[in-house]
């Protein structure tokens, strides 16, 4: 049974891998939205994430909950961390190569943590995607076609660009403007190996458009994710932005 959670203007469903009962659930995700007092007073907008640690790395759900927790740091230390694109991409940075710290594989040259990952920045009206890896952000607009914000870094079967890899990271960073009705998608692998990103996209739109509820449209793209035997750990989030 899928697990859902809403809050604020966005919700997430997720499921654990089909493979073992034993294995953890190993994605991870965060909401922070500004009905949470400490983003609502902080007046630095709202931080999504869907992070997705990678399965060849002994800690890459260690990784994950790095990344996810480095985010609420951009609210607790507003004297260290400007308000910006430039602050949030070093912040990133910052967690990226205290992953790479922990060292590498006994015998290899391999990070013993890595996490591909999308991380949603929504302040005045304005989208900031920093992406690695081979999560997907996907904006929604009514009207238009699905527009894929986020590139795949991935290389003969293995991914090339994730958190944890070191000075060698460069984040992919994109804004741009938003408009109230839009929605932003965004997906784990577990979702883009049973859809293409426009497919996952289309479903979600037809499905909120029906019932107007963030919460439906992520639960059943993920359960019809799981049905077209997509084994792996499976997240996706829904944000709706709303008119400030």
């Amino acid at each position: 049974m899928n697990n859902t959670e809403k809050k604020g203007s966005a919700a997430v469903s997720w499921l654990k891998n089909a493979k073992s009962t034993r294995k953890p659930y190993e994605d991870r995700y965060r909401l922070l939205s500004k009905d949470i007092p400490l983003v609502g007073r902080s007046g630095r907008g709202e931080l999504f994430a869907v992070l997705d640690g990678i399965g060849g790395a002994p800690r890459g759900m260690q990784a994950a909950q790095a990344v996810a927790d480095c985010l609420l740091e951009f609210y607790r230390k507003p004297d260290d961390i400007p308000a910006d694109s430039n602050g949030l991409n070093q912040l990133l940075l910052h967690t990226n190569q205290a992953i790479n710290d922990w060292g590498c594989m006994e015998g290899k040259d391999r990070p013993l943590g890595g996490v591909a990952g999308t991380v949603a920045w929504i302040h005045d009206q304005k989208l900031t995607l920093f992406h690695a890896g081979d999560t997907a952000g996907i904006l929604l607009r009514q009207n238009h076609p699905p527009r894929l914000l986020t590139g795949l870094h991935e290389y003969d079967g293995g991914i090339t660009r994730y958190f944890g890899l070191g000075r060698h990271l460069e984040i992919e960073i994109k804004t741009l403007a938003l408009v109230e009705g839009d929605l932003i998608l965004l997906v784990s692998d577990g979702v883009t190996k049973a859809y293409s990103t426009t497919e996952a996209a289309n479903l979600v739109q037809e499905i909120f458009d029906k019932t107007g509820d963030s919460g439906i449209a992520v639960q059943e793209l993920v359960t019809r994710s799981r049905s077209k035997k997509s084994v792996d750990d499976i997240t996706a989030m829904l944000i709706e932005v709303l008119d400030e």
